[in-house]
Protein backbone atom coordinates (compact mmCIF):
# COMPACT_ATOMS: atom_id res chain seq x y z
CA UNK A 1 0.00 0.00 0.00
CA UNK A 2 1.07 3.28 -0.90
CA UNK A 3 0.74 6.27 1.61
CA UNK A 4 0.78 10.25 1.30
CA UNK A 5 2.70 12.68 2.80
CA UNK A 6 0.71 12.61 6.33
CA UNK A 7 -0.91 16.31 6.28
CA UNK A 8 -3.16 17.65 9.03
CA UNK A 9 -6.58 18.37 8.41
CA UNK A 10 -8.59 21.26 9.34
CA UNK A 11 -12.04 20.87 9.42
CA UNK A 12 -13.13 24.35 10.45
CA UNK A 13 -13.56 26.22 7.35
CA UNK A 14 -14.30 30.05 7.25
CA UNK A 15 -12.37 31.29 3.68
CA UNK A 16 -14.38 35.24 4.44
CA UNK A 17 -12.66 35.34 8.34
CA UNK A 18 -9.28 33.90 6.89
CA UNK A 19 -9.28 36.49 4.19
CA UNK A 20 -10.04 39.32 6.50
CA UNK A 21 -7.34 37.78 8.59
CA UNK A 22 -4.80 37.83 6.12
CA UNK A 23 -6.29 41.54 5.26
CA UNK A 24 -6.43 42.87 8.40
CA UNK A 25 -3.81 41.50 10.61
CA UNK A 26 -1.10 40.56 8.12
CA UNK A 27 -1.72 36.23 9.56
CA UNK A 28 -2.50 33.71 6.97
CA UNK A 29 -3.80 30.16 8.83
CA UNK A 30 -1.65 28.18 6.80
CA UNK A 31 1.22 30.18 8.15
CA UNK A 32 0.35 29.15 11.66
CA UNK A 33 -0.24 25.88 10.76
CA UNK A 34 3.33 25.88 9.17
CA UNK A 35 4.97 27.16 12.28
CA UNK A 36 2.92 24.64 14.63
CA UNK A 37 4.80 21.78 12.47
CA UNK A 38 7.92 23.36 12.72
CA UNK A 39 8.74 25.41 9.66
CA UNK A 40 11.34 27.56 10.43
CA UNK A 41 10.69 30.37 8.22
CA UNK A 42 6.76 30.85 9.25
CA UNK A 43 8.02 30.63 13.20
CA UNK A 44 10.66 33.32 12.24
CA UNK A 45 7.90 35.49 10.56
CA UNK A 46 5.37 34.96 13.45
CA UNK A 47 8.17 35.40 15.89
CA UNK A 48 9.36 38.65 14.42
CA UNK A 49 5.42 39.67 14.13
CA UNK A 50 4.81 38.55 17.75
CA UNK A 51 8.18 40.79 18.96
CA UNK A 52 6.86 43.62 17.10
CA UNK A 53 3.60 43.51 18.29
CA UNK A 54 4.76 43.23 21.92
CA UNK A 55 7.42 45.57 21.65
CA UNK A 56 4.38 47.97 20.07
CA UNK A 57 1.65 47.53 22.90
CA UNK A 58 4.59 48.09 25.50
CA UNK A 59 5.12 52.05 23.91
CA UNK A 60 1.09 52.24 23.02
CA UNK A 61 0.57 54.17 26.62
CA UNK A 62 3.50 56.92 26.31
CA UNK A 63 2.87 57.19 22.54
CA UNK A 64 -0.59 57.89 23.08
CA UNK A 65 0.01 60.25 25.50
CA UNK A 66 3.21 62.32 23.09
CA UNK A 67 0.63 62.16 20.33
CA UNK A 68 -2.49 63.74 22.43
CA UNK A 69 0.44 66.10 23.71
CA UNK A 70 1.15 67.47 19.82
CA UNK A 71 -2.05 67.64 19.14
CA UNK A 72 -3.62 69.89 22.09
CA UNK A 73 -0.42 71.95 21.92
CA UNK A 74 -0.40 72.33 18.49
CA UNK A 75 -4.24 73.16 18.73
CA UNK A 76 -3.34 75.77 22.16
CA UNK A 77 -0.30 77.65 19.88
CA UNK A 78 -2.50 77.96 17.33
CA UNK A 79 -4.95 79.71 19.15
CA UNK A 80 -2.58 81.67 21.22
CA UNK A 81 -0.95 83.05 17.61
CA UNK A 82 -4.19 83.78 16.64
CA UNK A 83 -4.78 85.71 19.58
CA UNK A 84 -1.92 87.75 19.62
CA UNK A 85 -2.64 88.29 15.89
CA UNK A 86 -6.16 89.77 16.48
CA UNK A 87 -4.21 91.88 19.53
CA UNK A 88 -1.31 92.80 17.40
CA UNK A 89 -3.86 93.94 14.73
CA UNK A 90 -6.76 96.26 16.98
CA UNK A 91 -3.69 97.73 19.16
CA UNK A 92 -1.48 98.51 15.85
CA UNK A 93 -4.54 100.37 14.30
CA UNK A 94 -4.47 102.57 17.52
CA UNK A 95 -0.72 103.51 17.64
CA UNK A 96 -1.31 104.45 13.85
CA UNK A 97 -4.18 106.65 14.61
CA UNK A 98 -2.50 107.94 17.73
CA UNK A 99 0.51 109.00 15.44
CA UNK A 100 -1.61 110.39 13.20
CA UNK A 101 -3.45 112.40 15.71
CA UNK A 102 -0.07 113.47 17.08
CA UNK A 103 1.13 114.41 13.80
CA UNK A 104 -2.20 116.14 13.22
CA UNK A 105 -1.52 118.25 16.52
CA UNK A 106 2.10 119.11 15.56
CA UNK A 107 1.09 120.00 12.25
CA UNK A 108 -2.07 122.23 14.16
CA UNK A 109 0.71 124.14 16.43
CA UNK A 110 3.12 124.99 14.09
CA UNK A 111 0.20 126.35 12.40
CA UNK A 112 -1.21 128.31 15.30
CA UNK A 113 3.07 129.36 15.98
CA UNK A 114 2.98 130.82 12.44
CA UNK A 115 -0.37 132.75 12.79
CA UNK A 116 0.08 134.13 16.31
CA UNK A 117 3.86 135.26 14.39
CA UNK A 118 1.65 137.15 11.86
CA UNK A 119 -0.61 138.26 13.56
CA UNK A 120 1.46 139.87 16.07
CA UNK A 121 3.18 141.22 12.60
CA UNK A 122 0.59 143.04 11.42
CA UNK A 123 -0.24 144.33 14.85
CA UNK A 124 3.10 145.94 15.27
CA UNK A 125 2.78 147.28 11.83
CA UNK A 126 0.10 148.87 13.20
CA UNK A 127 1.26 150.01 15.89
CA UNK A 128 4.39 151.33 14.42
CA UNK A 129 2.00 153.72 11.74
CA UNK A 130 -0.25 155.16 14.86
CA UNK A 131 3.21 155.96 16.59
CA UNK A 132 4.31 157.59 13.75
CA UNK A 133 1.15 159.48 13.68
CA UNK A 134 1.11 160.19 17.26
CA UNK A 135 4.59 160.49 18.29
CA UNK A 136 4.30 164.23 18.78
CA UNK A 137 1.64 163.94 20.79
CA UNK A 138 3.57 161.95 23.17
CA UNK A 139 3.99 163.00 26.64
CA UNK A 140 6.31 161.33 29.57
CA UNK A 141 3.60 159.12 30.58
CA UNK A 142 3.22 158.00 27.33
CA UNK A 143 6.89 156.60 27.03
CA UNK A 144 6.96 154.63 30.55
CA UNK A 145 3.62 153.20 29.28
CA UNK A 146 5.24 151.83 26.31
CA UNK A 147 8.15 150.54 28.10
CA UNK A 148 5.77 148.82 30.63
CA UNK A 149 3.75 147.37 27.73
CA UNK A 150 7.30 146.17 26.30
CA UNK A 151 7.99 144.44 29.36
CA UNK A 152 4.89 142.70 30.25
CA UNK A 153 4.75 141.55 26.42
CA UNK A 154 7.66 140.68 26.06
CA UNK A 155 7.08 138.45 29.99
CA UNK A 156 3.81 137.05 27.73
CA UNK A 157 5.43 135.77 25.31
CA UNK A 158 8.18 133.86 27.21
CA UNK A 159 5.37 132.24 28.71
CA UNK A 160 4.18 131.16 26.14
CA UNK A 161 6.97 129.88 24.55
CA UNK A 162 8.00 128.28 27.90
CA UNK A 163 4.32 126.29 28.23
CA UNK A 164 4.66 124.95 24.28
CA UNK A 165 8.36 123.15 25.54
CA UNK A 166 6.67 122.20 28.67
CA UNK A 167 3.89 120.53 27.02
CA UNK A 168 5.87 119.09 24.51
CA UNK A 169 8.40 118.02 27.06
CA UNK A 170 5.60 115.94 28.83
CA UNK A 171 4.80 114.55 25.64
CA UNK A 172 8.01 113.46 24.96
CA UNK A 173 8.62 112.02 28.76
CA UNK A 174 5.23 109.99 28.38
CA UNK A 175 6.72 108.62 24.74
CA UNK A 176 10.08 107.76 27.07
CA UNK A 177 7.58 106.09 29.74
CA UNK A 178 5.98 103.64 27.33
CA UNK A 179 8.63 102.54 25.42
CA UNK A 180 10.79 101.67 28.70
CA UNK A 181 7.45 99.92 29.79
CA UNK A 182 7.78 98.39 26.42
CA UNK A 183 11.08 96.75 27.11
CA UNK A 184 10.42 95.68 30.21
CA UNK A 185 7.69 93.20 29.71
CA UNK A 186 9.77 91.98 26.55
CA UNK A 187 12.39 91.08 28.94
CA UNK A 188 10.44 89.88 31.02
CA UNK A 189 8.65 87.90 28.26
CA UNK A 190 11.86 86.73 26.54
CA UNK A 191 14.18 87.19 29.35
CA UNK A 192 17.93 87.23 27.59
CA UNK A 193 16.07 86.37 24.03
CA UNK A 194 14.00 89.45 24.26
CA UNK A 195 14.67 91.53 20.77
CA UNK A 196 14.48 95.02 22.46
CA UNK A 197 15.85 96.38 19.15
CA UNK A 198 12.08 95.90 17.28
CA UNK A 199 10.64 97.81 20.17
CA UNK A 200 9.86 101.42 18.64
CA UNK A 201 11.18 104.43 20.51
CA UNK A 202 8.84 107.40 19.77
CA UNK A 203 11.15 110.66 20.10
CA UNK A 204 11.23 114.09 18.44
CA UNK A 205 14.91 115.64 17.53
CA UNK A 206 16.38 118.09 19.09
CA UNK A 207 15.89 118.33 23.67
CA UNK A 208 14.37 120.07 25.70
CA UNK A 209 15.42 120.62 29.04
CA UNK A 210 17.15 117.69 29.72
CA UNK A 211 14.80 115.33 28.68
CA UNK A 212 16.16 111.79 28.09
CA UNK A 213 16.53 111.21 24.24
CA UNK A 214 14.99 114.76 23.75
CA UNK A 215 13.32 115.96 20.72
CA UNK A 216 13.77 119.32 18.81
CA UNK A 217 12.17 122.11 19.15
CA UNK A 218 13.37 124.23 16.19
CA UNK A 219 10.36 124.60 14.92
CA UNK A 220 8.28 125.82 17.37
CA UNK A 221 11.55 127.71 20.04
CA UNK A 222 12.74 128.67 17.03
CA UNK A 223 9.69 130.52 15.50
CA UNK A 224 9.21 132.16 18.96
CA UNK A 225 12.82 132.95 19.84
CA UNK A 226 13.09 134.83 16.00
CA UNK A 227 9.54 136.49 16.88
CA UNK A 228 10.92 137.52 20.29
CA UNK A 229 13.76 139.26 18.57
CA UNK A 230 12.28 140.47 16.22
CA UNK A 231 9.66 142.27 18.76
CA UNK A 232 12.70 143.42 20.75
CA UNK A 233 14.24 145.18 18.03
CA UNK A 234 10.61 147.14 17.01
CA UNK A 235 10.54 148.19 20.78
CA UNK A 236 14.07 148.76 21.14
CA UNK A 237 14.30 151.22 17.96
CA UNK A 238 10.83 152.58 19.36
CA UNK A 239 11.99 153.34 23.26
CA UNK A 240 15.63 154.56 21.69
CA UNK A 241 13.45 157.11 19.53
CA UNK A 242 11.68 158.54 22.09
Amino acid sequence: MTYQDPKIKIHVAAPDVSRASQTIFGLDTDVIIKAMMGDESATTYLADYANMTMKARKNIKPVLKQAATIYDGTKDINQAVLYLLKSAAKNGGQIVQMKGQGLVLNKQWMNFLEQQKQKVTNDLTEVDVKHAQQMNLLTAQHQVNLRLGDIAYRDKLTKMGNSAQQKLAAMQSQADKEYESARLAAIQRDGSQANLGTIPQRTLPGSVGGVSGGFNLSGITGAIGGFFRGVGNFFGRLIRSL
